[in-house]
């Protein structure tokens, strides 16, 4: 991973941090689709990304949820 995609990365945990804090759920789309595709692009054999990009979709999931009840 370049630099650049590492800064992108540490910008999309802290927007995704900063969502949750503040149980806002709206957009969060947009920016769970740009960890997707880092995830996506993963090459070196292991899935981290993957399961972060899942417990991050879970997570907002279960917020979403709980405004529902």
């Amino acid at each position: 991973m370049s630099q650049a995609e590492k800064k992108e990365m540490a910008r999309i945990r802290h927007e995704l941090r900063e969502r949750l804090m503040s149980e806002r759920v709206d957009g969060v789309n947009e920016v769970l689709a740009s960890l997707r595709r880092y995830a996506d692009r993963e090459d070196d054999g292991s899935s981290d990304l993957r399961r972060e990009y899942e417990r991050w979709r879970l997570r907002f999931q279960l917020l979403a949820w709980g405004d529902r009840a």
